[in-house]
């Protein structure tokens, strides 16, 4: 888990010494600055969120193998679109 400040429409974040295997990210934009995802009405967020993989947002988080990345070696990629409601 880390935290980062980003000013940019882009964000590049190097997770170092990651063994190979599968893994998936989360990425919040706390807007507030209060550590958590706020939601409004019937708990949609109100901040902008993402999932390793861009999976189609369900009523639910996605599933681990809908987020999932596989590592392979030190140089693997992936983007993640945030989402704003």
């Amino acid at each position: 888990m880390g935290r980062n400040t980003c000013n940019t429409t882009a964000f590049i974040c190097d997770f170092e010494g990651l063994e190979p295997g599968t893994y998936a990210v989360s990425v919040l934009h706390d807007e507030n600055g209060d550590n958590q995802l706020d939601t409004g009405m019937f708990g949609i967020p109100a901040e902008g969120f993402g999932f390793s993989g861009n999976p189609a947002i369900q009523m639910r988080a996605p599933e681990f193998s809908e987020a999932a990345v596989v590592v392979f070696g030190n140089k693997t990629t992936t983007e993640i679109d945030l989402i704003y409601y």
